[in-house]
């Protein structure tokens, strides 16, 4: 057997816009000391936030962020590349960069590890500034209420653990990386379009086509920086809202079952749900019930008390395209990084075409949200 090679990580991300819930819940904001002696980071003082981000009536995504606090600050100064193609950054010990951080941003000087916007100037204009993750999540915790409108993104973490009745259960972690506040959304408007959208590169383990449910369930490999891997599955819907089939996600669907193999890295795009469905449903009649209970008299039962409302809940990560495809680059005893394919290659697919910007986290349409320092190299 030939050496194992390095994993290489493969990264997701997501964009969300919507309003915010759940922020104001007990718990929903944190700030503790680490009390775990056998943890590495004991004593360490942290913060985490979690709260709930509506995309529309009937989805709703949990946003979260967990730091601790930060014994140094990366700074990123554009102007000093521009004279030195070499410079790589600097770091500040944290203290320092709370007391001068106004200082630093009038010198140039940015954090790149989170950015928000909680506030609008005299005149509208959006006041964003990058911060840590640590020092974002108290600022975001004070500033928004529940039913604030918001675009949120992020990265998107993988991870298993066992309950207490010792069962397997996979989380999805967003974590929050950019943070807006927008205009308020109208759920109700005629050009609402819901957004939920992530992306997601994985490596491909198999996929199953069930033609009764019209959806493929495909199961991707997700790899972290540490080369530690999980898998996880995702669905392709192939039908429409009229519950007929759409012939080209038919077509994707189709292919991630016979054309994909083992160890194929794509990347996909889509569609993130968490969503409850409610329906009123009639109770069953009974004739022979219903005879006897006539002979009483009475009224019969009104219309809207024959009913029962049943709620379907539906957590997936709905595929809607791909817009990358190698082959090949894994097997399941040598993980080794392959060459990449002709970009033509995805055409083959079927599926939607991906969103024409170049970027698909911009903030489309909303000339009030003015982000500065556009050359800064933001990365996951």
């Amino acid at each position: 057997m030939a050496d194992k090679k390095k994993l290489v990580e493969t990264k997701g991300t997501f964009k969300i816009i919507g309003k915010v819930t759940r922020i104001d819940k007990d718990g929903a904001f944190r700030e503790e000391v680490m009390d775990k002696p056998n943890n590495k980071n004991h004593g360490r003082l942290y913060r985490s936030l979690r709260f709930g981000v509506k995309t529309s009536p009937t989805n709703e995504i949990t946003v979260q962020t967990f730091d601790y606090e930060p014994e140094e600050v990366f700074l990123w100064n554009s102007k000093k590349r521009e004279k030195d193609p070499n410079y790589k950054g600097d770091r500040i010990p944290f203290g320092v960069w709370e007391e001068q951080q106004d200082d630093l941003r009038e010198q140039g000087y940015a954090v790149l590890q989170s950015r928000i916007g909680l506030d609008y100037d005299e005149k509208g204009k959006l006041k964003t500034k990058g911060v840590p993750r640590f020092v974002a999540s108290k600022e975001i915790y004070e500033s928004l209420d529940n039913g604030d409108s918001v675009v949120v993104e992020g990265t998107i973490r993988y991870s298993k653990y066992k309950n207490r009745n010792d069962e397997t259960v996979e989380q999805k972690n967003y974590t929050i990386e950019k943070l807006f506040r927008i205009k308020d959304i109208d759920f109700e408007a005629e050009d609402f379009e819901e957004i939920s959208y992530f992306e997601q590169e994985m490596v491909f383990v198999d996929a199953d086509l069930d033609k009764q449910e019209k959806k493929a369930y495909v199961t991707g490999r997700i790899i972290d920086y540490m080369g530690n891997f999980e898998d996880t599955q995702f669905v392709v819907n192939f039908a429409n809202e009229k519950g007929e089939v759409d012939q080209d996600m038919l077509k994707l669907a189709q292919a991630f079952a016979k054309k994909m193999k083992f160890g194929d890295v794509i990347n996909v795009f889509g569609d993130t749900i968490n969503r409850v469905v409610v329906e009123e449903v009639e109770e069953e009649e009974d004739d022979n019930e219903d005879d006897l209970l006539a002979q009483l008299g009475g009224k019969q039962k009104p219309k809207h008390a024959q009913n029962y409302t049943s709620r379907t809940y539906i957590t997936e990560m709905s595929i809607n395209g791909v817009d990358k495809w190698e082959q090949g680059v894994y097997t399941e005893d040598d993980f080794e990084k392959d060459g990449l394919i002709e970009d033509d290659l995805t055409d083959k697919l079927g599926g939607k075409k991906k969103p024409k910007s170049n970027n698909p986290f911009e903030i489309d349409g909303d000339s009030d949200i003015d982000i500065d320092e556009d050359d800064l190299p933001f990365w996951w």
